[in-house]
């Protein structure tokens, strides 16, 4: 049986040069519960991404709804520029590279 893990960052890896494109993010793995390996039926998926173009709110929220509906999850993209620091590298300390 694949993990949720395995299945998000296949995903990722298949979908980043198209949502590159098309949104203007660039993704790049897996923070938080999922990446730790501890995600409940009802946990989200945190995905860190990098700023890569000029999205828009609208098409973050377009890039957020396509990998819901693709993982069939609650997504959370997380825009690596605009953490701070600290939260950086709390986040970092669980970060598994796509």
């Amino acid at each position: 049986m694949t993990s949720l893990l395995d299945t998000v960052l296949e995903t990722i890896r298949a979908r980043r040069d198209e949502i590159e494109a098309r949104y203007g993010i660039r993704l790049l793995g897996v923070v938080g519960s999922v990446a730790r390996g501890e995600e409940r039926p009802d946990s989200d998926v945190d995905i860190l991404a990098d700023i890569s173009g000029r999205p828009t709110l609208f098409t973050l929220a377009d890039a957020q709804v396509m990998l819901e509906q693709e993982l069939g999850r609650s997504i959370d993209l997380i825009l690596r520029q605009e953490l701070r620091p600290a939260a950086l590298d709390y986040m970092t300390e669980n970060y598994v590279e796509a």
